[in-house]
């Protein structure tokens, strides 16, 4: 008789870089996508429903990595900082080229919270990769100032490509902070 026994996911070394890597390659691809479309706005909201996709991995990612936090404080901040790009996901199927004005500034809110909660999880670490989740936590907030100071937007392209961005820095910044860890502690073993 076979048995099947659930374990519990890698908490050490690179579970989650998967889904890391594919934001972060998904996100270069809408840059790519906007730059060389031949159609501008199909282009547009095809970027736009790629975007909902890439938000809701970047929010599934960031809810993964509350099982990797130390503390209670560093789990509510990294939930803090996942639930507002499901939110931003859900605005961005509700008004696509952002012409409402309250959409707009309940997505640029959202993106600054999550930046501050990253800002927060890197201000309570001790880990060696800290320092990708202030750039990313940083350019999150520039990039939700960027909505927020600049609607009503003549084109939506450049939001796009801002949270386009932000994406990528985010991917990125998980796919450094997990291997800077990784190799510091190799480094400090010798």
């Amino acid at each position: 008789m076979t048995m099947f026994v659930a374990t519990r996911p890698n908490r050490e070394g690179f579970g989650s870089l998967f889904w890391t890597l594919g934001m972060s390659i998904g996100a270069a691809a809408v840059l790519l996508f906007l730059l060389f479309s031949p159609r501008p706005f199909i282009a547009t909201i095809a970027t736009i429903l790629w975007l909902v996709a890439l938000m809701g991995t970047a929010a599934f990612v960031q809810f993964g990595l509350v099982d990797r936090a130390r503390t209670r404080a560093e789990r509510a901040a990294w939930r803090a900082a996942a639930a507002p790009y499901l939110v931003g996901a859900a605005i961005l199927i509700a008004d696509p080229l952002l012409g409402n004005g309250r959409l707009a500034s309940a997505l640029a809110a959202g993106l600054g919270i999550s930046g501050l909660a990253r800002l927060s999880v890197a201000l309570g670490s001790d880990r060696a990769g800290r320092r990708w989740i202030y750039v990313s936590g940083s350019i999150t907030i520039a990039v939700a100032m960027l909505i927020a100071f600049g609607w009503p937007f003549s084109l939506v392209t450049p939001i796009i490509k801002a949270l386009a961005l932000d994406l990528l820095v985010l991917g990125v910044m998980l796919i450094l902070s997990q291997a800077g860890g990784k190799y510091d502690g190799m480094a400090r073993q010798r």
